[in-house]
């Protein structure tokens, strides 16, 4: 298990030196001196909150705050904005008028992760967010089926394990019937082509011939659930 990961947006001088220390303390934190590549690395990267501080970037933000929104649907976005209030055009979860306390921006982040705890599940460079039913794979955003989402969240949280056809139906379909799979292996090609760089030639979901099908993650044991609060 690991905290909640923040993506930090930011140049110092400015608020920005306080704001990495703050988070630093609390949470994993990765940093971005632009929109540009934050969004790169919230691609790469299981990401729950964006702290955008346009207040170190000497710009009110919203822009970057819009373009955020729209490539990062799942992430929850803070936005330390220089104001005044009357000029907040911020589409982000939670916006902090400049100046803003360390206690007051750690417990919005803490907000926004107890509304969402559970919701996402990471499982090696795969995530997927429950309550909204999407799959983060290779940068991507897939919305999933009632039925998607169960098929792989039972993989996720088997990662490495070989689950043969019955297991998979009973779990998903909630039949033992195994005469006729073939909306199982549909079901599995469709995983495939969200998760696989080469479908035809899969590296993650491995078919094991004659039983069923394991999700290989190298050095990948257990799946993570986040948050998990400090």
């Amino acid at each position: 298990m690991e905290a909640a990961r923040i993506l930090l947006i930011g140049r110092t001088p400015a608020t920005g030196a306080s704001v990495a220390n703050a988070l630093i303390k609390h949470y994993p934190v990765l940093t971005a001196s632009s929109g540009k590549l934050a969004i790169k690395l919230a691609q790469e990267n299981p990401i729950r909150v964006v702290v955008l501080d346009a207040v170190s970037m000497r710009t009110p933000g919203d822009r970057i705050c819009e373009e955020l929104r729209l490539a990062l649907p799942s992430v929850s976005l803070v936005h330390l904005h220089p104001g005044p209030k009357a000029n907040v055009q911020s589409q982000a979860d939670v916006v902090l008028l400049h100046p803003v306390t360390v206690r007051r921006l750690l417990n919005s982040i803490e907000a926004l992760l107890q509304e969402k705890s559970d919701d996402l599940l990471v499982c090696g460079p795969f995530t997927i967010n429950r309550t909204r039913r999407l799959l983060i794979a290779n940068g991507q955003e897939t919305q999933l089926t009632p039925k998607q989402l169960l098929l792989i969240e039972t993989f996720f949280t088997n990662p490495c394990l070989t689950l043969d056809r019955r297991t998979l139906m009973e779990k998903v379909w909630q039949t033992d019937y195994i005469g006729d799979t073939r909306t199982l292996d549909v079901h599995i090609r469709w995983v495939r082509e969200m998760i696989e760089a080469d479908p035809s030639r899969p590296q993650y979901l491995k078919t094991v011939r004659g039983v069923g099908y394991r999700l290989d993650l190298p050095n990948v044991e257990l799946p993570v659930t986040l948050p998990v609060l400090p």
